[in-house]
Order: structure tokens, then sequence, then C-alpha cells
């Protein structure tokens, strides 16, 4: 049986001899980032999987700066790229610049002119309101929300260890990027996958996106974003998602945002309604939820 409570002993424990992790028995770069972000939860707890996960990035790191999904692709793309990006920063402070100028240079299909165009006179009604500058799930297409969000997590990480002039591009592109889920926000005040407005009307939000977003706008003034704060903490009772959960309690964690004592079933502390364990069903449930417990107590990788 699994254990009731999964930690980052959990997930160390089911690292895979190469030192990577996966869904199964391969190693995959998400899961491997997300499982090294968990350890870094615990610091010094768990320094041997840290280091063989680390080394495990770096093998899997391409040419070009960016990660395959696994290392027998040989493609990079961008949600195994940012992942790793973030997890590389956090555990050895020596971001790849290769990797942050990959990232710089990857923006949605959105941003070519042609594509402008067609949304400039298009009569569909299927308009954003704002700008393109986002990032894809994969290079050469549309940019969506969790990409996007994610992806100024990493930059933001490594800003201050790049030289200035890198510092400059990441900075622009990271308010490029915010303006960007600023104008995909749902009318609910949290954030569909892509567009609010996906087939000409307004589109309800997601548990999963709207917590991804919201950790992307850590750093934004509360006014600009305590409608969206009230949708999460709003959502996060009902939601029955490992993943949705602990989005919203980084996302909530991040703005230090109180969730009303009873709005889930694991009790209140101190204004922060504290979550049931998750269930170890895998590497990347059992992750984000470890990351969200640690984000409630005040050790938030994704935003020290």
């Amino acid at each position: 049986m699994p254990e009731s409570r999964p930690g980052p002993s959990w997930v160390a424990a089911r690292q895979q001899p190469d030192g990577g992790w996966g869904y199964g028995r391969e190693p995959w770069t998400e899961p491997t980032a997300l499982a090294l972000l968990a350890l870094l939860t615990e610091p010094g707890e768990h320094a041997p999987a840290v280091r063989a996960g680390t080394d495990w990035l770096r093998r899997a790191l391409r040419p070009d700066g960016g990660w395959p999904p696994n290392p027998r692709v040989d493609r990079s793309v961008t949600w195994p790229t940012l992942l790793a990006l973030l997890a590389l920063t956090c555990s050895t402070g020596e971001p790849s610049t290769a990797s942050v100028r990959w990232l710089l240079d990857t923006s949605g299909r959105e941003t070519g002119l042609s594509f402008r165009l067609l949304q400039l006179f298009s009569a569909s009604g299927t308009k954003d309101r704002g700008g393109f500058e986002g990032w894809p799930w994969y290079p050469g297409t549309a940019a969506w929300v969790a990409p996007t969000a994610m992806a100024i997590r990493a930059l933001e990480r490594t800003r201050t260890l790049q030289p200035p002039h890198i510092g400059r591009r990441i900075h622009e592109r990271v308010q490029l990027g915010r303006d960007f889920l600023m104008a995909r926000r749902c009318l609910d005040g949290g954030w569909n996958y892509g567009s609010s407005r996906p087939l000409g009307y307004e589109a309800e939000s997601y548990p999963e996106t709207t917590g991804a977003a919201l950790l992307g706008l850590t750093g934004v003034p509360r006014a600009a974003l305590e409608r969206s704060l009230r949708r999460a903490a709003g959502e996060l009772p009902d939601c029955r998602s490992v993943q949705g959960r602990a989005w919203l309690r980084l996302a909530l964690a991040s703005h230090a945002y109180p969730v009303p004592a009873g709005g889930n079933e694991g009790g209140n502390e101190g204004g922060i309604t504290r979550d049931r364990a998750a269930p170890g069903r895998d590497i990347t449930d059992t992750a984000l939820h470890v990351l969200a417990r640690a984000a409630e107590d005040g050790r938030n990788v994704f935003t020290e």
C-alpha cells in the first residue's frame, strides 16, 4: 500500500538507477524536474538523489539549449525545457545561459505577422484582449497559459544570475508574459487553458490553469488579482484533481492569500487551510503535492 502521506522521501525512493524519474520505467524530463524540485523542499536531506537527478538533466540537455520530453526525442520542447531550467537553477544556482536564450527566443505563433493580421480582420469573435508574447507547449504553435506562467517563473529565478544584458531581456519578456496572462483572464477571474473566448463566447476557468497563472503572476499587485484569488480559493474545496489542488494551493501560498476555514478536508492552520494527503499515484502528482505543502510552510521553490 502507498504511504498515507507521501513526501520527499517517497519521491527519492523512486529515483531510477540513471538518476531520472519517469511516468513508468523510462525516465522523462518533466517528472525528473518536478521530483528534483520536490526534494529541494528539504535542503540537504536528499543530496545524493539531487546530484544524480541534476546529472541526468545535464546529460539530457540538447546542443540548442533546450530539453526534449525524454532523451529518445531529438527535438527541444518548451514545457520540459522550462521545468528543467527551473530545477537546474534551484539545485545548482548555475542556470544554462543557452537554455535561458532558448526560452527567450521561443514564443507563440501568434507573434507572427500573418497570424496577427488574421486576428485583426477576423469576424469570428474569437479575439482575445491584449498582447501576444506568451509561450507555447511546443515551438511553432500557439501560446498557452500554463507554459507561459511557468516560463515566467523559470526566467525570474535565473535573472539575477545572468549577465546584465540578458537580465534586461528577461525583465522585458517576463512583463510581456504577464501581460499575456492578464489578457487571457476569463470573466470569472480564473484562467482557461489558452483563450478566454475559444469559440466566440466567454469560457469558464479551470483549477490547474488558474493556479498556474496566479503562480506566474507572483509579484503583481494584490489589487489587480483580488478577483482571481477569490476564484482560486473558491475552486479549491470542490477540486478533485490532485494536480489541480496542488496548483491552486501553490498560487494561494505565493500570494499569501488565506483560505477560509473549512475550505478543504485538512483543517485550518493560521488562516491557511491544509490539504489532505495526496495518494502516491505517480511522481508528477506526488511532487506537486509536496511542493504545495512546502509552499504553505513558507518554502516555495517557485518564488524564492
